[in-house]
């Protein structure tokens, strides 16, 4: 039989795996699987028992929102023999499971488990730590971590916003140096987004088609600073539109980006807290993350959007 370990997190979303955990179980022993099964308690609880157990088993399945899934894969990049991941979304977003089109529905995202394929994902390092989705610093990122939990549970993507118009006032740039592959700027800038998927917090943020999560490269979007009220709103129309002005806006494709700031800039990786530096470096993992997803995504749909030369000047 096939060996699973099967970590969720309890409180993730709506606490709705507490009643189909059975059921989901169910469908894993059906298909010959010998399941683990293992609760999270704590922060850092799921990569701890994936270094500690994850190379005993042929796959590592989690269940939680992305920031459980983050704890999951920073787990598995780090063993020598990478088990198959696989992932059942319970968290308030889900921003890792859409862009590979994982179902919400959790019986149909543990039958795909048993019958998808499975998809060599990139995946981001920060600095020492890692993330599967999206590193962010600026306005509205912290909102994410910041978001009572019992908001999430209670209002969904909603809460999220609620908790942005708290914030509104707070609005901070940071003079900052990044560079990237074949070149570099220097600027003040109110928010950054690095992601290796086509949607962030609910919204797709990118204007570019065929975004993969398997060519090695971030897609990264970064804001200017705010000077004024007009700036504010032709800020928000152009991320509303995606018809990106370069005078307020650099989006830029790299395989590795480094952010030099001024003043400690607070950051987020996956909506969890990423802490305060002054300096970062990414770097994209590519073909790093075994995980079972939708047949549709696959990385044969880059290797020959590539070859078309399609993917030339990402």
């Amino acid at each position: 039989m096939k060996k699973m370990l099967f970590i969720y997190n309890p409180m993730a979303g709506k606490e709705q795996i507490r009643n189909k955990l059975s059921d989901i179980v169910q469908i894993f022993c059906e298909a010959g699987f010998e399941v683990t099964i293992f609760a999270t308690q704590g922060k850092e609880d799921a990569t701890n028992i994936v270094l500690e157990k994850g190379g005993r088993y042929d796959y590592v399945v989690c269940s939680g929102g992305d920031g459980t899934m983050n704890e999951v894969a920073t787990g598995l990049i780090q063993l020598e023999k990478r088990p198959v991941c696989g992932y059942i979304p319970a968290g308030t977003v889900n921003d890792f499971a859409s862009s590979l089109k994982i179902p919400k529905i959790m019986k149909k995202a543990a039958k795909l488990i048993t019958e998808g394929s499975v998809f060599k994902c990139d995946l981001g390092q920060f600095n020492d730590r890692y993330f599967t989705y999206v590193s962010g610093f600026g306005a509205f990122t912290e909102v994410s971590y910041q978001t009572p939990q019992e908001w999430k549970n209670a209002l969904g993507k909603a809460a999220y916003f609620i908790e942005a118009l708290k914030h509104i006032t707070e609005i901070k740039s940071h003079h900052m140096v990044i560079e990237y592959d074949g070149g570099r700027v220097e600027d003040d800038f109110m928010l950054g987004l690095v992601s290796n998927s086509v949607s962030v917090a609910g919204y797709k943020a990118y204007s570019k088609m065929n975004i993969m999560m398997d060519d090695g490269l971030f897609e990264a979007l970064f804001i200017k600073n705010i000077r004024n009220p007009l700036d504010l709103q032709g800020a928000l129309g152009a991320l509303m539109s995606k018809k990106f002005d370069s005078d307020r806006m650099l989006q830029i494709s790299s395989s590795r980006i480094k952010i030099t700031s001024d003043d400690d800039v607070q950051w987020t990786l996956d909506g969890e807290d990423g802490g305060f530096c002054r300096e970062v470096t990414m770097t994209n993992h590519q073909y790093a993350l075994p995980i079972i997803c939708d047949k549709r995504v696959s990385r044969g749909v880059s290797q020959k959007y590539l070859e078309r030369g399609k993917g030339a000047g990402r």
